[in-house]
């Protein structure tokens, strides 16, 4: 789940592009490809949930992934 907390950000939901503004929410389903970018000159923030928890066990390997494929 997505809220917006500035701007706005794109989030991609399978192959759908959303524009999220400040206090927008957006579930996303689990084991949905996702992705989310800010396409404007402005800053933009968002909050992300994960529900049920346990995400964070993953994020080493995906830092380690960005960094690989740069």
């Amino acid at each position: 789940m997505f809220y917006g907390i500035e701007g706005t950000t794109s989030i991609l939901v399978g192959d759908k592009w959303f524009e999220v503004g400040k206090g927008t929410f957006l579930g996303i389903p689990a084991k949905t490809i996702h992705d989310f970018a800010n396409r404007t000159n402005e800053k933009s923030g968002l909050l992300n949930f994960f529900i049920p928890g346990g995400f964070e066990r993953d994020m080493p390997a995906i830092v380690k992934w960005f960094e690989d494929n740069k």
